[in-house]
């Protein structure tokens, strides 16, 4: 198992920046006006409702001024606000906005065009079982993780 890990680590990296690179091109054609790391923030809010700055910069191991910088161009763009939380006036969570969310469904429709690209040839099964493996490496990958 060990070559095998070995080359999945390899194959793994190198497909994910393949991806991500055919998913950035596609939002540069479309001139939507959002970076594939502002996407992956909104994709992170919609999932994770009362979600503050300092989950975003865990999540994406970003520094918090780094985090900062990006949430103030996204509040600006209108994707996201800040919003004073109910419980605990000290906390804003991030909430997106029906603007980030007009954007968000855009920019899905343009990462699943690039999915069914680099997915053709390969049989439905054949996907479900890497989104089994997929799965279990995320679920192992997260169960250290502080709650």
């Amino acid at each position: 198992m060990d070559n095998l890990s070995e080359e999945l680590s390899r194959t793994l990296g190198t497909t994910m920046r393949s991806l991500a690179r055919l998913v950035a091109l596609e939002l540069d054609r479309s001139e939507l006006g959002i970076r594939l790391p502002q996407f992956g923030v909104l994709d992170f809010l919609l999932t994770n409702s009362r979600a503050v700055q300092t989950d975003l910069a865990n999540h994406f191991a970003k520094d918090k001024s780094a985090m900062l910088r990006q949430l103030d161009e996204m509040e600006e763009a209108g994707w996201i606000e800040r919003q004073m939380d109910p419980n605990d006036r000290r906390r804003k969570n991030l909430v997106v906005t029906r603007s980030g969310l007009d954007v968000h469904k855009k920019v899905a429709k343009l990462r699943s065009k690039v999915f069914a690209q680099v997915l053709e040839g390969v049989s439905e099964k054949e996907v479900a079982a890497c989104l089994k493996v997929l799965n279990t490496m995320n679920e192992n990958a997260n169960s250290g993780d502080p709650k």
